[in-house]
């Protein structure tokens, strides 16, 4: 699976390996809340660097996660970014 979208770090690093792709950039005064079916949840196989000015695209094994306590339902895993 091939997916573009926005990168929403979950740590204080400059790289990361967990985190949350957005279907908008972060801080979009008019997305103030995202839908389930507007992020989905990302482990890539090697941390890649964190880019807040551009959208990103992976590529990975895309799972549905079924309606978690989370709120989660989308999941990337064993993802890489291709370069653009």
């Amino acid at each position: 699976m091939r997916v573009a979208g926005w990168m929403m770090p979950l740590e204080n690093s400059s790289r990361q390996s967990h985190f949350v792709l957005l279907a908008y950039p972060p801080g979009c005064p008019f997305h103030l809340h995202a839908l389930p079916n507007q992020f989905i949840e990302v482990r890539t196989s090697q941390p890649i660097a964190v880019e807040e000015r551009r959208a990103i695209t992976l590529t990975g094994t895309l799972r549905l996660t079924g309606q978690d306590e989370s709120g989660i339902f989308y999941r990337l895993v064993n993802a890489r970014q291709i370069d653009s």
